[in-house]
């Protein structure tokens, strides 16, 4: 977990301050490649080493790796300026090959600043890297790329918990940048008891005004909530750990930004934890023009 504090800019204040939201971008249907022979031997030793079993028909299903899902989005981001001052790529699911893709983004982008990934942090990883890029801001980054990955391929036989279960490779990215319009409110994921979450979130949504936000419950929330869910709540099923609620922003992204609307993410890991939220305030701009994937506007709430 990321919990450094901003320390002050030389003249004595923040630097930009508040995170602002320029676009929600997001890729999914993505043509799985094959393993390659070498692969096989790769990850069969790979598991062999901690006593686990390949699985040798997820191999032969193939994949879309994290590079292949950062590859897909990357021309709709290089329309922003070729150029960013941290890149941070959050996921529930280990990658489908070997390497870290943010070193291809580094090599892809002109202008590329710090990239680093976070893993092991199960549903609130996304919300840990906004917390992270909004203290990054305030030491005077100006454009931040948060992504959201998510893939499929499950290549050991051993069970993987319902709530990290990936059923679709799919990536959605965030690009913050200061000079944007659209408000991002963070904070830094809490150990919340299980018993207390729905008392959490009833209470962030006590402190917004009826009947003017969105209020998003990622599949961790929805899950320990259960019937205690507050009515009105958009609850966001499972199969997309990490992008599922994002991809929610995504979809409703361009009609909101006509409209306005504040938006309230939240989920809850129940390995952590650890409940996380943050708010989004998106102001109206009829002359928008971003336009999120049609067909996964489809598929989404």
């Amino acid at each position: 977990m990321y919990i450094t504090v901003s320390r002050p800019a030389a003249d004595g204040r923040a630097g930009p301050g508040e995170l602002r939201l320029a676009a929600v971008t997001q890729r999914a249907g993505i043509d799985r490649r094959e393993f390659r022979p070498h692969d096989h031997d790769y990850f069969r030793d790979l598991f062999g080493t901690f006593g686990l079993t390949a699985d040798q028909e997820g191999l032969a299903a193939g994949r879309v790796s994290f590079t292949d899902l950062v590859a897909a989005v990357l021309p709709d981001l290089l329309g922003g300026g070729n150029r960013f001052d941290l890149a941070v790529m959050a996921s529930t699911a280990p990658d489908a090959e070997p390497g870290f893709p943010m070193c291809f983004l580094d090599s892809a982008v002109p202008d590329a600043g710090l990239v680093f990934g976070i893993a092991d942090l199960g549903l609130v990883g996304v919300f840990t890297a906004l917390w992270l890029a909004e203290n990054r801001s305030r030491l005077g980054a100006r454009r931040i790329l948060v992504f959201a990955l998510d893939q499929a391929s499950v290549l050991h036989t051993e069970p993987v918990p319902a709530h990290l279960r990936v059923t679709e490779d799919a990536v959605t990215v965030l690009t913050l940048d200061v000079d944007a319009a659209h408000r991002v409110e963070t904070a830094q994921p809490q150990p919340v008891p299980r018993e207390e979450v729905a008392v959490c979130w009833s209470a962030l949504l006590a402190g917004e005004q009826p009947g003017a936000v969105t209020a998003l419950a990622g599949p961790g929330l929805v899950a320990v909530c259960g019937d205690r869910l507050p009515p009105g709540t958009v609850a966001v099923p499972a199969g997309r750990p990490a992008s599922g609620i994002w991809s929610v922003l995504a979809a409703e992204w361009d009609g909101w930004r006509r409209t306005g609307r504040r938006v309230l993410l939240a989920d809850y890991d129940p390995d952590l934890g650890r409940f996380a939220h943050c708010a989004i305030t998106v102001e109206p701009d009829p002359a928008g023009t971003h336009v999120a994937d049609s067909e996964e506007q489809e598929k989404l709430p």
